[in-house]
């Protein structure tokens, strides 16, 4: 009967102990500078860091929080553990994160926007919210502000995006070099593909190539994740028919037959293909090949025919007493290979 007594004394006095620390904490207020020693002084940044490593071992996650706003809104403005202290925020947000308290951490993530408006992590979220709500002229206006400032890897893909969504193609390119000097290629296949495209829109050939290169050596089977196949392997078309069209600019006209295969595999019906896969055999002087090539970019009938048409003739009549006898025959025989 003494043991139960003497439990169900200490019990209420634990309470009562634990409550009286839990209040202590909450209202604890920053130690002041004495007289003569300036509140921005390395000795008392030591004496609330003390403190506020007291707060931080609370367990009770609310007053914790509750003790920690108290100590920032108490704060001289020029002490010196001020810029640190959005910190002791996020590792609440973290513990709450931990405990499986969503709610509460959001509630903490969404407050310390409002405690800390200029941090680089609350600009950061705002230029985050801009363009994911496609404003991307505000994600823009955001981003280069906090880049000027803070640069991270995650805002520079953001504003390589929003450049490309605004059809900015010069700092598309800017923020797209940027954006992979901080990732691989697999992780960045967005900006190899827009660099490769762009180059190639520039007319810059062996850039262009370049960057598809990298893509297909990143992506040597498949492609990336929740790509569609169809997208996939209409990609790898343009890879090697720029890798190919690098090679022919060099004058590697057999690295240029074996890329142009490569994008016929991917698409039987790329006349551009067949067009510059004859241009490569005639260059090698292969003229059956280059005949069959050209046979097959005419019939195609896109936009190359005509030239194609015109080389082909170029070749064919020499070989046939300087006549087109016989030409439709062989179209047609290319027109069947094709099916």
């Amino acid at each position: 009967m003494k043991l139960l007594s003497h439990r169900l004394f200490v019990f209420p006095i634990t309470l009562l102990l634990l409550c009286l620390w839990t209040l202590s904490l909450s209202a604890q207020d920053p130690i002041q500078a004495p007289e003569g020693i300036p509140p921005e002084s390395d000795y008392m940044y030591g004496k609330h860091l003390e403190q506020v490593e007291q707060i931080m071992k609370g367990s009770d996650l609310g007053a914790r929080t509750a003790a920690l706003e108290n100590f920032l809104k108490k704060l001289h403005p020029e002490s010196k553990i001020l810029p640190y202290f959005e910190s002791f925020f996020s590792q609440t947000v973290a513990a709450y994160s931990q405990a499986g308290n969503t709610a509460q951490a959001k509630a903490l993530s969404d407050k310390m926007r409002k405690l800390f408006p200029d941090s680089p992590t609350t600009q950061a979220h705002l230029v985050n919210e801009a363009y994911g709500s496609k404003n991307y002229a505000k994600a823009i206006e955001l981003g280069e502000k906090l880049n000027a400032t803070s640069p991270n890897q995650q805002t520079t893909m953001i504003l390589a995006q929003s450049y490309m969504a605004t059809n900015n193609d010069s700092n598309a390119a800017k923020y797209s070099l940027k954006a992979l000097e901080g990732i691989d290629a697999k992780q960045g296949a967005r900006f190899v593909v827009w660099l490769a495209d762009y180059y190639g829109r520039q007319q810059d050939i062996a850039s262009s190539a370049k960057y598809y290169d990298v893509l297909l050596k990143a992506f040597p089977g498949s492609g990336p994740a929740g790509w569609d196949p169809s997208q996939w392997s209409d990609l790898k078309t343009r890879a090697f028919t720029m890798r190919a069209t690098g090679a022919y600019a060099a004058k590697s006209y057999d690295a240029a037959i074996k890329d142009y295969h490569e994008a016929l595999r991917q698409n039987s019906k790329s006349d551009l293909a067949y067009l510059y896969l004859g241009l490569s055999h005639w260059k090698l002087q292969q003229l059956e090949e280059a005949i069959d090539a050209f046979a097959k970019a005419t019939v195609i009938g896109q936009t190359q025919a005509a030239k194609a048409r015109g080389y082909l003739e170029q070749l064919y009549k020499p070989r046939n007493n300087n006549s087109l006898e016989g030409l439709d025959a062989l179209l047609e025989k290319a027109r069947a290979a094709l099916q």
